[in-house]
């Protein structure tokens, strides 16, 4: 599925949009804004596939905010304004609506963006399996799946912890978890994604970690033994 948000100052807009998308299978809706603020701030913790953009709002207009963001998702701009095809040109956006928005163009839209969502995740996929990227001052910080011991969720951050060191990170566990992808991380409670080739022992409800006592939610503990060679 590709995640998505509307982002419209019309109220009018932003329906018609959503009745849209309810119609198409392959995306599901994250957000629905009404002001580029608005979505900066979901953007500043959240990561999307795609953004349905309006350009000209008030106060922060679509195009400002896209000069706002450190990464930027695939764009679909949808205005009544035609003068703006050569900025989406320029910002290589995913497609150009012009509304009012059919049904028919919206599904040949949305076509575009599974095609270049697929073609960007055989590309990825390899690369994600293996490693993150945490960011700090300023840089961006490669971090293998083996060096990580766990990650911790500490209030509006998450807390990496590795061989080599810990990193903080903007983030939520549950933002963390749906994009990991490696056999040997697996989450154990709310707060705590582990890394199996670091575990020392488990013992009733907690895992041991070095010197890191962790504890195991009942949830996430049939899970947990599911995934280890008890013999």
């Amino acid at each position: 599925m590709i995640r998505t948000i509307l982002v419209d100052d019309d109220p009018i807009a932003r329906k018609s949009l959503e009745k849209l998308c309810e119609n198409v299978a392959e995306i599901t809706v994250d957000g629905i804004f009404g002001s580029a603020q608005e979505a900066l701030d979901f953007l500043g913790s959240s990561t999307v596939d795609l953004m349905m953009l309006d350009i000209e709002m008030p106060e922060t207009t679509g195009l400002e905010l896209l000069e706002s963001l450190s990464v930027m998702p695939q764009v679909i701009f949808t205005t009544s304004n035609r003068d703006y095809a050569y900025e989406a040109y320029e910002y290589d956006v995913t497609d150009f609506l012009k509304k009012p928005i059919s049904q028919d163009r919206f599904q040949k839209s949305i076509e575009k963006a599974v095609e270049k969502f697929n073609a960007l995740s055989r590309i990825t996929d390899a690369s994600m399996s293996n490693e993150i990227y945490v960011r700090a001052d300023g840089k961006l910080i490669r971090v293998p799946f083996t060096s990580i011991h766990y990650f911790e969720n500490v209030g509006d951050y998450v807390k990496v912890v590795t061989a080599d060191g810990n990193h903080i990170i903007h983030a939520t566990m549950k933002g963390v978890d749906s994009r990991l992808n490696h056999p040997r991380l697996i989450k154990v409670h709310r707060s705590y994604i582990i890394n199996l080739d670091h575990v020392k022992d488990i013992e009733d409800n907690t895992v041991l970690l070095g010197k890191k006592v962790i504890p195991i939610s009942r949830a996430h503990k049939s899970i947990l033994l599911q995934r280890l060679n008890v013999l």
